[in-house]
């Protein structure tokens, strides 16, 4: 095997070679975001004019002397292809122009064909079949374009990109010239096999955090990489005890509100790092001290007893999930914003929302998104005078359907019922901790004597009825069994369970170190009963319960916020969203205002193709509601285009909408819990969405923001809310601005608007030049204008009489 780092375009330039992708490997697989990723590396070769760029490795073997099969690497290979052919096209159509009149040519003849050879044009890359099709067809005209491919969908991206990139053709091609790859040319005794195995192996690949060390290092000089390397990555290491992937994860997710996915850290950090525009000490001194602040929670040791003893005991339930709203509570005790009995009823409520949930049986799935977005709902609503833990217990306590917080009666009604003797391991263990312990600080480590096997959790009741138990119990020993043997009425701990087997209530009571010398709170009833029947049992759990809701408190306080919150529903798997109307949806990295259901719908859908094409089209076939190909005719009434040559019908209900978001996320195999949707306050006189109606004025796109505006009311300038609502705003508000807003008013802004029946009159022009007016003092004078007058009422008041215009004034 041969090896060199090289540029990607001498792969292509191999003589008159042919890169063959073999049959036995995938399908193109690439998406948008990898596309756009490629784009992004190629503008910050030039931005910052970087001589090379590495873009992975590509690997391949000599079939004869005409083709170079691949091995691995066909998804970079593809991708480069369809990007030159896109430069080409648009070169050749005069879209956009280089200085280099003949590079479309160049690009064709050296990169992409093969000489000719009759009629039908070589190309220099040769896909797995159906690739094969999609890609040729691309070399001739738009309307033979095969629609449903990924190949289609990724060169049609780059058609539209690159024009609006804001970078010269010449030096776009330039960068293309410096992307390098790792090449790799097998030798005919190489097992090529074998080596696509090793090269696709799991065991030599860097980690999401070897991958982040190096993005984080590489760009320092030498001396400047050691003090970074031994005094910021190291001691994250220590502190995070070498578990570092999973503690950026995190610590990105307190940054973000997102959660990656665990093979996706080094791009979710990488697009952090992009953002802050950080690097080196300064990008880890964050990082650092969160590291800090994860050891204190995995040690449960922050120097205070009370704040300790909770970390312990929420440790117990190994739920990693509370991360981004823990460390960040730490921060603000770390620096006196909350007080330490403050942060011990915090973490109080947060083990009473997580394990009343447990014992509920609702799904943990939810609780990602809510952990990771419940601290900046928290510190936005939070007044100075009210403590983090009465804000914290409003937050959760108004969480509905997956992400609720079970009340007294729900979490009684599970608990006494429940089979707790086949409770998952962990949560078992943490229930007799609680429960033998409370809040006394007279404690037995029941948790750990479980897990070493000193203490076990026995029957009282045993599984195996003898027929002294049976008399015990009376005529309904059966039922009583049957109802109570794995209930918390029948269930302790002892260190001699072994001795006690199936042994009458009266001996295991009675014998030495029996139930009545227990020094267990546990087994303060045995110390008294001298039978164990159904009505002991009962008595038992009363009083346990009684100490259970003592100790999972469910949080009150008449705290109420200043501005109205508009609530919130993950998609999830079985909530009813009907008659209710959506505001806004948060994914992932995305989040967008929506005017209704099928706008939303529509979203989410053109976000599921970009990134899972392949599964989207292979439902879509199977659903009478999209059009596909020939089909996707959108002069249809209710018919919306997702993509060239599909649509979808979106003349439907409520309820079939959400139904078919679940169904394409159950297929790709997402999580319907990670979309969460933002709701108007409940109306229960609302009716549903009309099916066919169109849009009731043409200014919907700005009207939607309105709910929005009602709940940043009010907030800081510097709120993350404000600031996402006003540039989604701004973006929306494009197609409406008025180049020319002075001479609409004939006045300035300040004066028109000071005249506030001037404003309630104007016409749809006059309120669409007062929000473009604002718009341009913010590019010129304020960068503060717009996000000012969203909070103080101005814009909401402007944007809500575009629902209800006057008759048009003349332009004066």
């Amino acid at each position: 095997m041969r090896g060199q780092v090289t540029e990607v375009l001498k792969v292509y330039g191999m003589q008159e070679r042919q890169l063959v992708i073999p049959v036995y490997q995938r399908n193109y697989d690439w998406g948008l975001k990898q596309c756009q990723q490629l784009l992004d590396d190629l503008v910050d070769v030039i931005r910052y004019k970087r001589p090379k760029h590495f873009f992975g490795a590509v690997v391949g073997q000599a079939e004869g002397t005409w083709k170079w099969v691949v091995i691995d690497g066909q998804q970079r290979l593809t991708t480069v292809s369809l990007l030159m052919l896109a430069l080409a096209d648009l070169l050749d159509e005069g879209a956009v122009t280089a200085q280099d009149g003949d590079l479309a040519t160049r690009i064709r003849t050296s990169f992409l064909l093969l000489k000719e050879n009759g009629d039908a044009p070589r190309f220099k890359l040769k896909p797995v079949k159906h690739d094969a099709d999609a890609y040729a067809a691309l070399f001739k005209a738009h309307g033979e374009h095969v629609t449903t491919s990924s190949v289609t969908a990724n060169y049609r991206f780059f058609r539209e990109r690159i024009p609006v990139l804001g970078i010269d053709m010449d030096d776009l091609w330039q960068a293309v010239e410096r992307l390098e790859v790792m090449h790799l040319d097998l030798e005919p005794h190489d097992d090529a096999q074998r080596i696509f195995e090793s090269l696709n192996s799991t065991g030599l690949a860097l980690s999401e955090a070897d991958k982040v060390r190096n993005l984080v290092l590489m760009g320092l000089e030498i001396h400047e990489q050691e003090r970074v390397y031994v005094d910021y990555w190291n001691r994250v290491e220590l502190n995070v005890g070498y578990d570092t992937g999973a503690f950026l994860r995190w610590f990105l997710v307190t940054r973000t509100t997102r959660t990656p996915r665990q093979d996706q850290v080094y791009e979710a950090f990488k697009k952090y790092m992009a953002d802050t525009g950080l690097k080196g000490a300064d990008l880890l001194t964050d990082v650092r001290r969160y590291s800090e602040y994860y050891r204190q929670i995995r040690a449960a040791d922050t120097g205070n007893q009370k704040v300790d003893l909770r970390l312990r005991r929420l440790n117990l339930l190994n739920s990693d999930v509370v991360l981004p709203l823990l460390m960040p509570l730490l921060e603000a005790f770390d620096t006196g914003e909350i007080t330490a009995a403050d942060l011990a009823q915090c973490i109080r409520i947060i083990e009473s929302y997580i394990f009343r949930r447990y014992i509920s049986e609702i799904p943990t799935n939810a609780l990602n998104k809510v952990f990771a977005t419940v601290h900046r709902e928290v510190a936005r609503l939070r007044p100075a005078d009210r403590s983090f833990a009465e804000v914290l217990g409003y937050a959760l306590r108004r969480r509905s359907g997956s992400s609720a917080f079970p009340d007294d009666t729900e979490f009684l009604q599970n608990l006494q019922s429940k089979n707790l003797y086949n409770f998952k391991g962990e949560r078992r263990k943490y229930l007799f901790e609680c429960l033998e312990n409370l809040d006394s600080n007279d404690t037995r480590d029941i948790a750990r004597g479980i897990e070493d096997g000193s203490l076990t959790v026995e029957h009282v009741m045993p599984q195996t009825l003898s027929d002294a138990w049976r008399e015990e119990l009376g005529p309904e020993a059966e039922r009583i069994h049957d109802q109570w043997l794995h209930r918390l009425g029948n269930l302790t701990v002892t260190g001699y369970n072994s001795s006690y087997s199936n042994a009458p209530y009266t001996t295991k009571r009675t014998m030495d170190n029996g139930l009545r010398d227990s020094p267990f709170r546990l087994n303060r009833e045995m110390r008294t009963a001298v039978t164990w029947d159904e009505e002991a049992m009962q008595q038992r759990t009363h009083r346990l319960s009684e100490d259970a809701l003592s100790y999972w408190v469910y949080p009150q306080s008449d705290f109420e916020p200043v501005r109205p919150q508009l609530p919130t529903e993950a998609l999830g798997y079985d909530t009813d969203f009907t008659g209710r109307s959506p505001v806004s949806f948060a994914w992932n990295e995305h989040q967008a205002t929506v005017k209704n259901w099928r706008d939303l719908t529509t979203r989410v859908f053109t976000l599921l193709l970009r990134d899972h094409r392949d599964e989207f089209f292979q439902l879509a076939g199977t659903i009478d509601y999209f059009r596909i190909g020939a089909d996707s005719d959108t002069s249809e009434p209710g018919v919306f285009r997702l993509d060239e040559g599909l649509s979808w019908n979106a003349s439907s209900s409520t309820w079939t909408k959400v139904s078919l978001m679940r169904r394409f996320f159950s297929h790709i195999g997402l999580d319907p819990e990670e979309l969460v949707i933002t709701l108007r306050s409940e109306d229960p006189t609302a009716p549903n969405e009309d099916l066919t109606e169109p849009e009731a004025s043409p200014y919907d796109e700005l009207t939607k923001f309105i709910p929005r505006f009602d709940e940043i009311f009010g907030l800081p300038i510097d709120d993350d809310l404000v600031k996402e609502t006003a540039a989604e705003f701004t973006q929306a508000f494009g197609p409406f601005r008025d180049t020319n807003p002075f001479a609409t008013l004939g006045l300035t802004m300040k004066k028109f608007a000071a005249d506030p029946e001037r404003v309630r009159n104007a016409s749809v022009t006059q309120l669409l030049a007062l929000i473009s007016f604002t718009l341009t003092e913010q590019e010129v004078m304020d960068p503060d204008a717009l996000r000012e007058a969203a909070i103080d009422g101005t814009l909401r008041s402007w944007v809500g009489l575009l629902n209800g215009p006057p008759m048009e004034s003349p332009r004066p």
